[in-house]
């Protein structure tokens, strides 16, 4: 994904986020490419079992899947890498699009043992004594510190955001999708015509939506309407028939069925839940 950076404010960022945390933090896009971090460099530790390519693959293998766990959830990851040490990724989310991912890591729970460490390290890194001094060196944290420094990271995501330290290239394909999606709910939102105003073909239409929103076009589509039916239902006096009717929903039944799928309720019952709860 193209994506705009303010990489001077964000460099800031991060520097200060480690003045007070002293975790590192690595910034990453959606295709797991970093595009941020400080320190840049990563601990001794580190350094030293990425020098062995069996505990290089484990390490890229850790980042990859505990973004795409974060991604999935939509919310904080925190978790073990396969050396033992701490690590916590957010993802960093427009809209409904996942720009990225922000983590921290390189941390030892007080729990861990160095000893412990060292034991699992050693198939990895031959020398003993330059493993053993590499692990003194890591920072240790109890579970409610990580969990604040984890809570202080995920937080940051909606500064960088609203700061636009981060932000979708208003020239990206999934940029423009998402706009016009977004600003045309009561439109013709058929394949044909998203096609036809992207100026691509339906299959890229296709996987563009599965590679950025996780599911079909179609069903993000009815998924995004019913989202802005219950926003509707929410913030103003108006019907379940006028909210269905502003959002793309021409058919009364079909658009309760979408929307129980969704809610888990019907808009009646959801629009009455929202008044009693005034």
């Amino acid at each position: 994904m193209n994506i705009a950076l303010e990489r001077e404010r964000l460099n800031k960022i991060l520097v200060d986020f480690h003045t007070l945390a002293h975790v590192r933090t690595v910034i990453y896009d959606s295709d797991f490419n970093k595009i941020a971090a400080y320190p840049e460099r990563k601990c001794d530790f580190c350094e030293l079992m990425k020098q062995d390519a069996r505990s290089r693959a484990l390490c890229k293998s850790d980042d990859h899947n505990a973004c795409r766990i974060c991604s999935k959830r939509n919310s904080l990851y925190m978790y073990e890498c396969h050396a033992g040490l701490v690590e916590a990724v957010a993802p960093i989310r427009m809209n409904d699009l996942n720009l990225g991912y922000i983590m921290f890591g390189q941390v030892r729970r007080k729990e861990r043992s160095p000893d412990e460490i060292c034991t699992y390290a050693a198939r990895f890194v031959p020398d003993t004594q330059q493993l053993a001094d590499s692990v003194q060196k890591i920072k240790v944290r109890g579970e409610k510190e990580l969990r604040a420094i984890a809570g202080v990271m995920e937080a940051c995501t909606c500064y960088l955001l609203m700061e636009q330290l981060i932000k979708l290239d208003s020239n990206n394909q999934i940029y423009k999708l998402s706009d016009y999606i977004t600003n045309h709910l009561s439109d013709d939102l058929s394949v044909d015509r998203l096609c036809a105003v992207l100026q691509v073909s339906r299959v890229a239409l296709y996987e563009l939506a599965h590679r950025y929103y996780g599911m079909s076009i179609a069903k993000y589509i009815r998924k995004k309407r019913a989202q802005e039916a219950a926003q509707l239902l929410r913030e103003g006096q108006i019907s379940v028939k006028a909210a269905a009717l502003q959002v793309g929903f021409f058919d009364g039944n079909y658009f309760s069925k979408i929307f129980k799928q969704e809610f888990g309720v019907t808009p009646s019952d959801y629009k009455k839940g929202v008044n009693d709860s005034k």
